[in-house]
């Protein structure tokens, strides 16, 4: 199960790299939109068990990117993707654990987000942005959108959307994030 942590330090980390490019060289800005884009492909094709050459070498520009996030954000926010969360969420029994109990909520939320939000719906959103509707169209989709993640657009975007996700999961953002700094 993936550490319920990840998500508050990739957030904090695309917030960072998103400020320091603000005052960065065209260059400087360049490589490192690069690097963040390889690091986090990297990540999604060994996660998946996906060989680098099965993932489609798509790109695309800025604007095409912010309006495929735009999408995904409110899939996010669509009513039944949150009550589909918080119902699932419900049913999780307390063993006084609560470092379990979050990473088990996390764990649906990450199931939802791959199922309901990207490959779910009609159209699903992996082929509403030209992906195949499976496992490998949804990383496709994730390694283009890792090139640009560091925009704010993009990030206030994904960040609106997984703050909903997470209140319906019941995860306390604000507490993890304590925890984690304790």
């Amino acid at each position: 199960m993936t550490n319920p942590f990840i998500l508050i330090n990739k957030e904090l980390y695309n917030q960072q790299l998103a400020t320091f490019l603000q005052s960065a060289d065209p260059e400087t800005q360049d490589k490192l939109r690069i690097g963040s884009r390889d690091i986090w492909r990297g990540v999604l094709i060994k996660t998946f068990n996906l060989s680098a050459e099965s993932i489609p070498e798509k790109e695309v520009d800025i604007s095409k990117a912010r309006t495929m996030m735009h999408k995904v954000s409110q899939r996010m926010m669509d009513p039944s993707v949150l009550e589909s969360i918080a119902k699932e969420c419900s049913t999780i029994v307390s063993t006084g654990d609560e470092a379990m109990v979050t990473a088990q909520k996390h764990h649906i939320v990450q199931k939802t987000l791959v199922h309901e939000v990207y490959l779910g719906g009609d159209p699903p959103l992996v082929t509403e942005c030209g992906f195949e509707n499976n496992e490998k169209g949804y990383v496709g989709l994730q390694c283009v959108m890792a090139e640009h993640q560091s925009d704010p657009l993009i990030a206030q975007y994904v960040g609106a959307g997984m703050m909903r996700i997470l209140k319906s999961a019941g995860i306390d953002l604000g507490g993890a994030q304590q925890a984690k700094t304790a």
